[in-house]
Protein backbone atom coordinates (compact mmCIF):
# COMPACT_ATOMS: atom_id res chain seq x y z
CA UNK A 1 0.00 0.00 0.00
CA UNK A 2 1.36 3.43 -0.92
CA UNK A 3 2.58 5.43 2.07
CA UNK A 4 0.14 8.28 1.30
CA UNK A 5 -2.82 5.91 1.34
CA UNK A 6 -1.67 4.39 4.62
CA UNK A 7 -1.48 7.85 6.19
CA UNK A 8 -4.99 8.68 4.97
CA UNK A 9 -6.26 5.39 6.38
CA UNK A 10 -4.69 6.05 9.80
CA UNK A 11 -6.15 9.56 9.99
CA UNK A 12 -9.57 8.28 8.97
CA UNK A 13 -9.38 5.54 11.60
CA UNK A 14 -8.44 8.04 14.28
CA UNK A 15 -11.33 10.32 13.35
CA UNK A 16 -13.70 7.35 13.41
CA UNK A 17 -12.60 6.37 16.93
CA UNK A 18 -12.88 9.95 18.13
CA UNK A 19 -16.38 10.32 16.69
CA UNK A 20 -17.38 6.92 18.12
CA UNK A 21 -16.19 7.92 21.61
CA UNK A 22 -18.01 11.25 21.35
CA UNK A 23 -21.18 9.55 20.16
CA UNK A 24 -20.96 7.04 23.00
CA UNK A 25 -20.69 9.84 25.55
CA UNK A 26 -23.64 11.68 24.00
CA UNK A 27 -25.68 8.46 24.04
CA UNK A 28 -24.97 7.93 27.74
CA UNK A 29 -25.84 11.56 28.45
CA UNK A 30 -29.16 11.13 26.62
CA UNK A 31 -29.85 7.95 28.60
CA UNK A 32 -29.20 9.79 31.85
CA UNK A 33 -31.51 12.60 30.78
CA UNK A 34 -34.20 10.07 29.87
CA UNK A 35 -33.96 8.45 33.31
CA UNK A 36 -34.31 11.82 35.03
CA UNK A 37 -37.34 12.64 32.86
CA UNK A 38 -39.05 9.30 33.56
CA UNK A 39 -38.53 9.64 37.34
CA UNK A 40 -39.84 13.19 37.29
CA UNK A 41 -42.91 12.46 35.12
CA UNK A 42 -43.93 8.95 36.17
CA UNK A 43 -42.54 8.35 39.65
CA UNK A 44 -44.89 7.91 42.60
CA UNK A 45 -43.35 10.88 44.36
CA UNK A 46 -42.91 14.29 42.77
CA UNK A 47 -39.24 15.06 42.22
CA UNK A 48 -37.41 18.31 41.62
CA UNK A 49 -35.30 18.12 38.46
CA UNK A 50 -32.46 20.10 40.04
CA UNK A 51 -32.41 17.78 43.05
CA UNK A 52 -32.28 14.72 40.80
CA UNK A 53 -29.36 16.21 38.88
CA UNK A 54 -27.49 17.04 42.12
CA UNK A 55 -27.94 13.47 43.35
CA UNK A 56 -26.72 12.03 40.05
CA UNK A 57 -23.72 14.38 39.88
CA UNK A 58 -22.79 13.62 43.50
CA UNK A 59 -23.05 9.87 42.91
CA UNK A 60 -20.77 10.07 39.86
CA UNK A 61 -18.18 12.10 41.75
CA UNK A 62 -18.23 9.88 44.84
CA UNK A 63 -18.02 6.71 42.75
CA UNK A 64 -14.72 8.02 41.36
CA UNK A 65 -13.21 8.55 44.81
CA UNK A 66 -14.55 8.94 48.38
CA UNK A 67 -12.98 12.42 48.59
CA UNK A 68 -14.45 13.64 45.29
CA UNK A 69 -17.78 15.45 45.41
CA UNK A 70 -20.16 17.74 43.57
CA UNK A 71 -20.92 21.06 45.28
CA UNK A 72 -24.20 22.60 44.04
CA UNK A 73 -24.32 26.32 43.20
CA UNK A 74 -25.99 27.49 46.47
CA UNK A 75 -23.04 26.17 48.50
CA UNK A 76 -20.04 27.13 46.38
CA UNK A 77 -19.50 30.57 47.92
CA UNK A 78 -19.65 29.11 51.41
CA UNK A 79 -17.17 26.37 50.54
CA UNK A 80 -14.64 28.73 48.96
CA UNK A 81 -15.18 31.22 51.78
CA UNK A 82 -14.11 28.62 54.34
CA UNK A 83 -10.88 27.96 52.48
CA UNK A 84 -10.32 31.69 52.04
CA UNK A 85 -10.98 32.28 55.78
CA UNK A 86 -13.92 34.58 55.10
CA UNK A 87 -17.61 33.81 55.63
CA UNK A 88 -20.94 35.15 56.83
CA UNK A 89 -22.54 33.10 59.59
CA UNK A 90 -22.45 32.54 63.33
CA UNK A 91 -18.84 31.41 63.70
CA UNK A 92 -18.83 27.65 64.31
CA UNK A 93 -17.21 24.55 62.89
CA UNK A 94 -19.37 21.44 62.99
CA UNK A 95 -18.84 17.74 62.40
CA UNK A 96 -21.15 14.73 62.24
CA UNK A 97 -21.01 12.08 64.97
CA UNK A 98 -20.72 8.77 63.07
CA UNK A 99 -22.31 6.87 65.97
CA UNK A 100 -25.43 8.99 66.42
CA UNK A 101 -25.52 10.98 63.13
CA UNK A 102 -25.90 14.17 65.19
CA UNK A 103 -24.19 17.45 64.33
CA UNK A 104 -21.60 18.47 66.91
CA UNK A 105 -19.98 21.86 67.35
CA UNK A 106 -16.31 21.06 66.93
CA UNK A 107 -15.32 24.55 68.04
CA UNK A 108 -16.39 28.16 67.72
CA UNK A 109 -14.51 29.41 64.65
CA UNK A 110 -11.40 31.31 65.57
CA UNK A 111 -11.60 34.85 64.23
CA UNK A 112 -13.48 38.06 64.78
CA UNK A 113 -16.20 38.49 65.92
CA UNK A 114 -17.46 35.47 67.93
CA UNK A 115 -21.27 35.49 67.65
CA UNK A 116 -21.87 31.81 68.50
CA UNK A 117 -19.44 31.70 71.41
CA UNK A 118 -20.71 35.01 72.80
CA UNK A 119 -24.25 33.61 72.69
CA UNK A 120 -23.18 30.64 74.82
CA UNK A 121 -22.37 27.92 72.28
CA UNK A 122 -19.44 25.67 73.22
CA UNK A 123 -17.36 22.83 71.79
CA UNK A 124 -19.22 19.54 72.06
CA UNK A 125 -22.70 21.08 71.87
CA UNK A 126 -25.05 19.04 69.69
CA UNK A 127 -27.28 21.05 67.39
CA UNK A 128 -30.94 20.02 67.81
CA UNK A 129 -32.99 22.73 66.06
CA UNK A 130 -32.27 25.68 63.79
CA UNK A 131 -34.88 28.40 63.31
CA UNK A 132 -37.52 26.17 64.91
CA UNK A 133 -36.86 23.16 62.66
CA UNK A 134 -35.30 19.91 63.87
CA UNK A 135 -32.04 19.00 62.10
CA UNK A 136 -32.31 15.22 62.59
CA UNK A 137 -31.99 13.43 59.26
CA UNK A 138 -30.86 16.52 57.40
CA UNK A 139 -27.55 16.87 55.59
CA UNK A 140 -24.77 19.09 56.86
CA UNK A 141 -25.25 21.36 53.84
CA UNK A 142 -28.96 21.75 54.54
CA UNK A 143 -28.35 22.73 58.16
CA UNK A 144 -25.55 25.19 57.45
CA UNK A 145 -27.61 26.78 54.69
CA UNK A 146 -30.36 27.53 57.22
CA UNK A 147 -27.85 28.89 59.72
CA UNK A 148 -26.49 31.27 57.10
CA UNK A 149 -28.22 34.52 56.34
CA UNK A 150 -27.88 38.23 55.96
CA UNK A 151 -25.34 39.94 58.22
CA UNK A 152 -26.95 41.36 61.35
CA UNK A 153 -30.03 39.11 61.32
CA UNK A 154 -30.69 36.73 64.26
CA UNK A 155 -31.15 32.97 64.15
CA UNK A 156 -32.45 30.79 66.97
CA UNK A 157 -30.45 27.61 67.61
CA UNK A 158 -31.28 24.92 70.18
CA UNK A 159 -28.30 22.86 71.38
CA UNK A 160 -27.75 20.03 73.85
CA UNK A 161 -24.50 20.56 75.77
CA UNK A 162 -22.20 17.75 76.78
CA UNK A 163 -23.06 16.03 80.04
CA UNK A 164 -26.38 16.07 81.87
CA UNK A 165 -27.31 19.66 81.02
CA UNK A 166 -30.71 20.40 79.50
CA UNK A 167 -31.32 21.93 76.09
CA UNK A 168 -30.27 25.55 75.58
CA UNK A 169 -32.01 27.99 73.27
CA UNK A 170 -29.56 30.53 71.86
CA UNK A 171 -30.26 33.70 69.89
CA UNK A 172 -27.25 34.25 67.62
CA UNK A 173 -26.73 37.27 65.38
CA UNK A 174 -25.16 36.48 62.02
CA UNK A 175 -21.93 38.33 61.24
CA UNK A 176 -19.15 38.58 58.69
CA UNK A 177 -16.44 36.35 60.17
CA UNK A 178 -12.75 36.88 59.48
CA UNK A 179 -11.22 33.58 60.48
CA UNK A 180 -7.80 33.16 62.09
CA UNK A 181 -5.99 29.96 61.15
CA UNK A 182 -2.94 30.46 63.42
CA UNK A 183 -3.81 30.69 67.11
CA UNK A 184 -1.70 31.30 70.18
CA UNK A 185 -1.70 29.71 73.59
CA UNK A 186 -4.24 32.19 74.96
CA UNK A 187 -5.58 35.68 74.36
CA UNK A 188 -4.14 38.73 76.08
CA UNK A 189 -6.48 41.28 77.66
CA UNK A 190 -6.28 43.37 74.48
CA UNK A 191 -7.53 40.30 72.51
CA UNK A 192 -4.17 39.75 70.75
CA UNK A 193 -2.71 36.26 70.78
CA UNK A 194 -0.02 35.30 73.28
CA UNK A 195 2.23 32.68 71.66
CA UNK A 196 4.20 31.78 74.80
CA UNK A 197 3.28 28.58 76.58
CA UNK A 198 2.15 29.86 80.04
CA UNK A 199 3.94 27.22 82.12
CA UNK A 200 7.11 27.42 79.98
CA UNK A 201 7.28 31.00 78.61
CA UNK A 202 10.40 30.30 76.55
CA UNK A 203 8.49 27.71 74.49
CA UNK A 204 6.19 29.02 71.75
CA UNK A 205 2.82 27.43 71.02
CA UNK A 206 1.00 27.77 67.68
CA UNK A 207 -2.21 26.02 66.74
CA UNK A 208 -2.79 25.86 62.98
CA UNK A 209 -6.47 25.10 62.46
CA UNK A 210 -6.30 24.78 58.66
CA UNK A 211 -4.14 25.75 55.70
CA UNK A 212 -6.19 28.57 54.24
CA UNK A 213 -5.59 31.62 52.11
CA UNK A 214 -3.95 33.70 54.87
CA UNK A 215 -2.14 30.97 56.85
CA UNK A 216 1.34 31.68 55.48
CA UNK A 217 1.10 35.42 56.13
CA UNK A 218 -0.17 34.70 59.64
CA UNK A 219 2.76 32.34 60.25
CA UNK A 220 5.24 34.93 58.98
CA UNK A 221 3.83 37.50 61.41
CA UNK A 222 4.16 35.04 64.31
CA UNK A 223 7.73 34.14 63.29
CA UNK A 224 8.65 37.83 63.32
CA UNK A 225 7.21 38.11 66.83
CA UNK A 226 9.09 35.02 68.01
CA UNK A 227 12.37 36.24 66.53
CA UNK A 228 12.07 39.32 68.73
CA UNK A 229 11.97 37.20 71.90
CA UNK A 230 15.03 37.34 74.16
CA UNK A 231 15.18 33.56 74.43
CA UNK A 232 13.27 30.85 72.56
CA UNK A 233 13.91 27.28 73.69
CA UNK A 234 11.43 25.52 71.44
CA UNK A 235 8.27 25.71 69.39
CA UNK A 236 5.11 23.59 69.40
CA UNK A 237 2.89 23.47 66.32
CA UNK A 238 -0.49 21.93 67.09
CA UNK A 239 -2.12 20.30 64.06
CA UNK A 240 -4.77 18.35 65.94
CA UNK A 241 -8.21 18.55 64.30
CA UNK A 242 -6.60 20.28 61.28
CA UNK A 243 -8.50 18.73 58.36
CA UNK A 244 -6.24 20.23 55.68
CA UNK A 245 -6.71 23.02 53.16
CA UNK A 246 -4.82 24.19 50.08
CA UNK A 247 -1.88 22.05 48.93
CA UNK A 248 0.24 25.05 47.89
CA UNK A 249 -0.36 26.75 51.26
CA UNK A 250 0.79 23.63 53.13
CA UNK A 251 3.94 23.54 50.97
CA UNK A 252 4.70 27.24 51.54
CA UNK A 253 4.05 26.88 55.27
CA UNK A 254 6.42 23.91 55.49
CA UNK A 255 9.05 25.86 53.56
CA UNK A 256 9.07 28.49 56.34
CA UNK A 257 10.66 25.98 58.73
CA UNK A 258 12.75 23.74 56.43
CA UNK A 259 15.85 25.04 54.62
CA UNK A 260 16.49 22.14 52.22
CA UNK A 261 15.12 18.84 51.00
CA UNK A 262 11.93 17.54 49.40
CA UNK A 263 8.66 18.70 50.94
CA UNK A 264 6.20 16.55 48.97
CA UNK A 265 5.78 14.84 45.61
CA UNK A 266 2.51 14.56 43.71
CA UNK A 267 1.69 11.71 41.36
CA UNK A 268 -1.08 11.34 38.79
CA UNK A 269 -2.49 8.37 36.90
CA UNK A 270 -0.38 5.22 36.85
CA UNK A 271 1.75 6.72 39.63
CA UNK A 272 3.50 9.12 37.26
CA UNK A 273 5.29 11.96 39.08
CA UNK A 274 3.70 15.34 38.40
CA UNK A 275 5.55 17.72 40.70
CA UNK A 276 8.31 17.55 43.29
CA UNK A 277 8.39 20.47 45.70
CA UNK A 278 11.70 21.37 47.34
CA UNK A 279 12.39 23.60 50.34
CA UNK A 280 14.25 26.87 49.82
CA UNK A 281 17.30 28.01 51.81
CA UNK A 282 15.64 30.80 53.82
CA UNK A 283 13.90 28.91 56.62
CA UNK A 284 13.31 30.86 59.82
CA UNK A 285 14.09 29.66 63.35
CA UNK A 286 16.07 26.77 61.84
CA UNK A 287 17.96 26.08 65.08
CA UNK A 288 14.87 26.12 67.32
CA UNK A 289 13.73 22.62 68.36
CA UNK A 290 10.19 21.83 67.21
CA UNK A 291 7.41 19.50 68.26
CA UNK A 292 4.26 18.80 66.23
CA UNK A 293 1.01 17.55 67.78
CA UNK A 294 -1.29 15.33 65.69
CA UNK A 295 -4.39 13.23 66.24
CA UNK A 296 -6.92 11.18 64.26
CA UNK A 297 -8.46 14.33 62.78
CA UNK A 298 -5.13 15.61 61.41
CA UNK A 299 -5.60 15.12 57.68
CA UNK A 300 -4.46 15.98 54.17
CA UNK A 301 -2.45 19.24 54.04
CA UNK A 302 -1.61 19.02 57.73
CA UNK A 303 -0.32 15.48 57.19
CA UNK A 304 1.97 16.84 54.46
CA UNK A 305 3.43 19.31 56.96
CA UNK A 306 3.85 16.73 59.76
CA UNK A 307 5.23 13.97 57.51
CA UNK A 308 7.81 16.27 55.91
CA UNK A 309 9.05 17.56 59.26
CA UNK A 310 9.25 14.02 60.58
CA UNK A 311 11.08 12.57 57.57
CA UNK A 312 13.70 15.32 57.67
CA UNK A 313 14.16 15.07 61.43
CA UNK A 314 13.15 18.71 61.80
CA UNK A 315 10.50 18.09 64.49
CA UNK A 316 9.33 15.52 66.99
CA UNK A 317 5.83 14.25 66.18
CA UNK A 318 3.67 13.62 69.26
CA UNK A 319 0.10 12.47 69.86
CA UNK A 320 -1.90 9.81 68.03
CA UNK A 321 -1.98 8.48 64.48
CA UNK A 322 -3.31 10.89 61.85
CA UNK A 323 -6.32 10.38 59.55
CA UNK A 324 -4.56 9.08 56.44
CA UNK A 325 -5.67 11.18 53.46
CA UNK A 326 -2.99 11.15 50.78
CA UNK A 327 -4.95 12.46 47.80
CA UNK A 328 -5.20 15.87 46.14
CA UNK A 329 -8.51 17.39 45.05
CA UNK A 330 -8.85 20.07 42.37
CA UNK A 331 -11.77 22.51 42.42
CA UNK A 332 -13.23 22.60 38.88
CA UNK A 333 -15.92 25.23 38.11
CA UNK A 334 -18.90 23.86 36.17
CA UNK A 335 -21.22 25.65 33.71
CA UNK A 336 -24.17 25.41 36.13
CA UNK A 337 -22.28 27.42 38.78
CA UNK A 338 -21.42 24.37 40.87
CA UNK A 339 -18.01 22.98 41.68
CA UNK A 340 -16.57 19.54 41.06
CA UNK A 341 -14.07 18.64 43.77
CA UNK A 342 -12.20 15.91 41.94
CA UNK A 343 -9.29 13.78 43.09
CA UNK A 344 -6.60 14.33 40.47
CA UNK A 345 -3.39 13.19 42.19
CA UNK A 346 -1.86 11.54 45.21
CA UNK A 347 0.87 13.04 47.35
CA UNK A 348 3.90 11.27 48.75
CA UNK A 349 6.03 12.28 51.72
CA UNK A 350 9.82 12.74 51.28
CA UNK A 351 10.38 9.05 52.06
CA UNK A 352 8.31 8.24 48.95
CA UNK A 353 5.43 6.73 50.94
CA UNK A 354 1.83 7.67 50.22
CA UNK A 355 -0.05 7.96 53.52
CA UNK A 356 -3.51 7.31 52.05
CA UNK A 357 -5.74 4.90 53.94
CA UNK A 358 -7.89 2.70 51.73
CA UNK A 359 -11.16 1.33 53.20
CA UNK A 360 -9.80 -2.21 53.43
CA UNK A 361 -6.65 -1.24 55.33
CA UNK A 362 -6.30 -2.38 58.93
CA UNK A 363 -4.33 -0.82 61.78
CA UNK A 364 -1.13 -2.67 60.81
CA UNK A 365 -1.12 -1.32 57.26
CA UNK A 366 0.98 1.65 56.14
CA UNK A 367 -1.20 4.76 56.27
CA UNK A 368 -1.32 8.07 58.10
CA UNK A 369 1.45 9.70 60.10
CA UNK A 370 2.47 7.94 63.30
CA UNK A 371 4.01 9.74 66.26
CA UNK A 372 7.73 9.23 66.85
CA UNK A 373 8.92 6.27 68.90
CA UNK A 374 7.68 6.44 72.52
CA UNK A 375 5.84 9.70 71.78
CA UNK A 376 2.40 8.26 71.13
CA UNK A 377 -0.03 9.88 73.57
CA UNK A 378 -3.55 8.55 72.99
CA UNK A 379 -6.32 10.43 74.76
CA UNK A 380 -9.41 8.87 76.28
CA UNK A 381 -12.85 10.24 75.40
CA UNK A 382 -12.86 12.14 78.68
CA UNK A 383 -9.41 13.60 78.01
CA UNK A 384 -10.47 14.60 74.48
CA UNK A 385 -13.48 16.40 75.93
CA UNK A 386 -11.36 18.13 78.58
CA UNK A 387 -8.79 19.23 76.03
CA UNK A 388 -11.36 20.68 73.62
CA UNK A 389 -13.25 22.41 76.41
CA UNK A 390 -10.02 23.88 77.76
CA UNK A 391 -8.95 25.00 74.31
CA UNK A 392 -12.28 26.72 73.63
CA UNK A 393 -11.91 28.62 76.87
CA UNK A 394 -8.36 29.66 75.97
CA UNK A 395 -9.48 30.92 72.58
CA UNK A 396 -12.35 33.13 73.73
CA UNK A 397 -11.49 34.27 77.27
CA UNK A 398 -8.74 36.93 77.49
CA UNK A 399 -6.51 36.75 80.55
CA UNK A 400 -3.21 37.81 82.06
CA UNK A 401 -0.15 35.58 81.61
CA UNK A 402 0.09 34.80 85.31
CA UNK A 403 -3.56 33.74 85.35
CA UNK A 404 -3.03 31.47 82.35
CA UNK A 405 0.02 29.90 84.00
CA UNK A 406 -2.06 28.85 87.02
CA UNK A 407 -4.62 26.95 84.97
CA UNK A 408 -4.17 23.19 84.43
CA UNK A 409 -3.20 22.14 80.93
CA UNK A 410 -5.64 19.20 80.80
CA UNK A 411 -3.68 18.06 77.75
CA UNK A 412 -1.31 15.05 78.08
CA UNK A 413 -0.01 15.43 74.49
CA UNK A 414 0.91 19.08 75.05
CA UNK A 415 2.53 18.18 78.37
CA UNK A 416 4.67 15.58 76.59
CA UNK A 417 5.73 18.16 73.97
CA UNK A 418 6.78 20.62 76.67
CA UNK A 419 8.70 17.85 78.44
CA UNK A 420 10.55 16.90 75.25
CA UNK A 421 11.48 20.49 74.39
CA UNK A 422 12.56 21.26 77.94
CA UNK A 423 14.86 18.22 77.77
CA UNK A 424 16.36 19.45 74.47
CA UNK A 425 17.03 22.96 75.78
CA UNK A 426 20.60 22.21 76.85
CA UNK A 427 21.40 20.09 73.79
CA UNK A 428 23.10 21.65 70.72
CA UNK A 429 20.70 22.49 67.90
CA UNK A 430 20.95 20.60 64.64
CA UNK A 431 19.98 21.60 61.15
CA UNK A 432 17.32 19.74 59.18
CA UNK A 433 18.56 16.60 57.48
CA UNK A 434 19.04 16.49 53.74
CA UNK A 435 17.96 12.85 53.69
CA UNK A 436 14.74 11.54 55.17
CA UNK A 437 14.85 9.11 58.08
CA UNK A 438 13.89 5.58 57.14
CA UNK A 439 11.57 3.82 59.57
CA UNK A 440 10.56 0.22 59.98
CA UNK A 441 6.85 -0.62 60.02
CA UNK A 442 7.05 -1.30 63.76
CA UNK A 443 8.56 2.11 64.52
CA UNK A 444 5.91 4.58 65.65
CA UNK A 445 7.57 7.25 63.50
CA UNK A 446 6.66 5.39 60.33
CA UNK A 447 3.47 5.64 58.32
CA UNK A 448 1.21 2.65 58.80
Amino acid sequence: MPRKNLLILLVAGGLFLLCYAQASRLTRARHLGAILEVIQSRGLHSADERHLFNVAASAMAESHDPHSSYIPPPYTDRYIGMLDQQLTGIGIRVRRDPATDELIVQSPIIGQPYPAYDAGMRSGDRIIRVAGEAVAGQSLQEVTQRIRGKEGTPVEIVVRPEGPEELKTLQVKRSDIVVDSVLGSFRNLDLSWNFSQPTSPNIAYLQVTDFGKHTVSELRAVITELQAMDHLDGMIIDLRDNAGGYLDIAIDATDLFLDRGTIVTTRGRENVIRETYEAGPRAALRDVPMAILINGETASASEIFAACMQDHGRAKVIGSRSFGKGSVQQMIPLPDGGLLKLTTATYHRPSGVNIHREPQMGVEATWGVRPDADLEVPLSDEQESQWRSRRSEQIAAPKRAEEAANLPLADPALEKAIEILDAEESEPASHPQTEYHKHSASNSASIT
